[in-house]
């Protein structure tokens, strides 16, 4: 049997669903504690879902809240140190994508480099609905939201391309460090490594 050039990364999502942790639903110091603790024990990541509204996936047949990923990930970024930290995985249809690459390009900022941003297009129509986003043309979107991204997180400014998406004056912080010559952070998902489709 042939040897692996590196070891397989270990990763933890958090209980952020209503009702996940015995029957109880997690605080933020449960939270915290739980990432603290995977951190101290050899984790590589910490992983949060990012859902908005969870009707029926999990078997209770309930409507189920959760906390939000990406002040989730901003907290986390603030109180951990070595882990990784992403969204699992970040659903571009909630947010305006030239938003989201500011929102990953602060919390990476925050976390010295360690998130990874693992982006998909959605799927649970119950949410989109309840809160009033397009459940259509999801691919197509997701493309367009994905170019976007790229190009904010990349060259400081989205493409103006943009079909569906109004951002055209938007920009990350991300390209003024790297131009600055300051620290950029890791940006690996363009890569391929923790993009998911």
């Amino acid at each position: 049997m042939e040897q692996r050039a590196r070891p397989i990364k270990l990763g933890l999502t958090l209980p952020q669903i209503e009702g996940m942790m015995h029957g109880e639903t997690a605080r933020w110091t449960d939270l915290l504690a739980m990432a603290r603790r995977a951190e101290e024990v050899g984790f590589d990541s910490v992983w949060v879902v990012d859902h908005l509204l969870l009707h029926g996936v999990r078997q209770t047949g309930q409507r189920e809240g959760l906390w939000e990923c990406w002040t989730l990930l901003a907290a986390l970024a603030a109180a951990t140190e070595r882990v990784e930290l992403g969204p699992l995985v970040c659903c571009t249809s909630f947010r305006n994508p030239a938003l989201l690459a500011k929102m990953a390009d602060t919390v990476d900022e925050i976390s010295g480099g360690r998130l990874i941003l693992g982006l998909g297009a959605g799927w649970h129509e119950y949410e989109y609905n309840a809160f009033g986003y397009p459940f259509d043309h999801r691919v197509g979107r997701f493309e367009e939201a994905l170019t976007i991204i790229h190009t904010s997180c990349a060259r400081g400014r989205p493409t103006s391309r943009a079909r569906t998406t109004r951002c055209a004056s938007a920009s990350c912080a991300r390209a003024a460090r790297a131009h600055k010559g300051r620290r950029s952070s890791s940006a690996r998902w363009p890569t391929g490594r923790a993009c998911s489709t």
